[in-house]
């Protein structure tokens, strides 16, 4: 029952990962516009979803590996799983700290406008990329020593080739992978979103009872606001998962040593992925100026125009369908109608817990 429902979040998860491929290549094309990239904000936006992009193109090979060893040399797999483990966690990392600096931009923009522009600016953006990416590459960087490959041996899957190296040490398991891991990558960010959305919320519910008497740049910065607070509270609901799990695994380090914990390990994956495709949903309900980019690039319009036609042709034909017939005792005067015709109506961060027994599997916690 339960390795049925593990393929199936691996399906779900499939789904998810072209998904985002998709919606975070076109939210990267169309915030990367020259009318986009004025904004300190876009600027952020860009980056997050390109970090983003590389999570859903990471997240197959390396979540999924015991489905992808079907496809590809059980080794080949293995190598993948191993060095591209340590680069998605790294992204990870970039789009949870773009999305606490997004959220700080935020709360400048509302609740100090004023201060705009002299913190929200594409230098400071720009600076702020950067040393997101440092801190997350320098941080990430001991995990390529988490696992090593050994010889393949003839050996049939991905679990005999890739065994724990740092994994198996608890000094390094319980500092960095459980404490540090747990403040820096959801503690601390956990605390500056809530504190900061707060009160953004509560500027925007005091500005609402004033709706008219805002500019409307202002208008502009509150609708981005409302945007980026759906999109915290998807990446808090994903991830508090992941917080607990990781919680969990300090005080019970066999957690994951059954098919159950295997399973809630799946769970968590898919919802990293989730997480990181379901931005372009509310950049497309909460942005005018989006969806105009979006309707605007190549496929996108022409789709539109199409649905937008059919659209009238089927009120034309429902206005014809629904027009009274006349009857044959009806009198027209058919002079009355020459002038005005009528008109018609418009994880695998757990692979060291397979390593029981005598066996290992490939999941991954993150």
């Amino acid at each position: 029952m339960l390795q049925q429902l593990s393929s199936l979040m691996t399906a779900t998860m499939s789904t998810a990962c072209i998904f985002g491929i998709i919606t975070n290549l076109l939210s990267l094309v169309i915030f990367t516009r020259p009318t986009f990239r004025k904004r300190s904000i876009n600027m952020l936006l860009a980056a997050l979803s390109a970090s983003d992009l590389a999570v859903c193109l990471l997240g197959v090979p390396v979540y999924a590996s015991a489905q992808t060893q079907n496809f590809i040399p059980v080794y080949a797999a293995a190598t993948i799983m191993v060095y591209a483990y340590p680069v998605t966690i790294m992204f990870q990392s970039i789009s949870v700290w773009l999305l606490v600096s997004i959220a700080v931009d935020r709360y400048l923009a509302v609740c100090h406008p004023f201060m705009v522009n002299v913190y929200c600016t594409r230098r400071r953006a720009k600076a702020t990329i950067f040393l997101i990416v440092m801190f997350s590459v320098a941080y990430n960087f001991v995990r390529f020593w988490e696992f090593r490959l050994k010889s393949d041996g003839g050996a049939v899957s991905v679990e005999n080739i890739v065994v724990p190296l740092l994994r198996e040490d608890p000094v390094f398991m319980l500092w960095y992978q459980n404490l540090a891991t747990l403040l820096t990558q959801f503690l601390l960010p956990l605390v500056v979103l809530c504190v900061l959305n707060l009160q953004v919320a509560r500027t925007l519910l005091l500005a609402s009872e004033q709706r008219r008497e805002l500019v409307a740049s202002e208008r502009r910065e509150h609708s981005t606001a409302k945007m980026m607070m759906m999109v915290v509270v998807v990446f808090l609901f994903c991830y508090s998962f992941s917080f607990v799990l990781n919680v969990a695994e300090i005080y019970w380090k066999h957690m994951f040593q059954s098919e159950f914990g295997f399973f809630l390990n799946d769970v968590n994956n898919v919802l990293v992925i989730i997480n990181s495709c379901s931005a372009f949903i509310f950049y497309y309900k909460f942005s005018t100026r989006f969806r105009k980019q979006a309707a605007a690039l190549y496929g996108i319009k022409s789709l539109m125009k199409t649905a937008s036609f059919r659209g009238v042709r089927g009120e034309q034909r429902e206005s014809r369908s629904s027009s009274p017939r006349l009857e044959n005792s009806t009198v027209l005067d058919v002079r009355k109608f020459e002038s005005s015709p009528p008109k018609l109506s418009t994880s695998l961060v757990r692979l060291q817990s397979r390593w029981y027994g005598g066996r290992q599997k490939d999941r991954t916690h993150v």
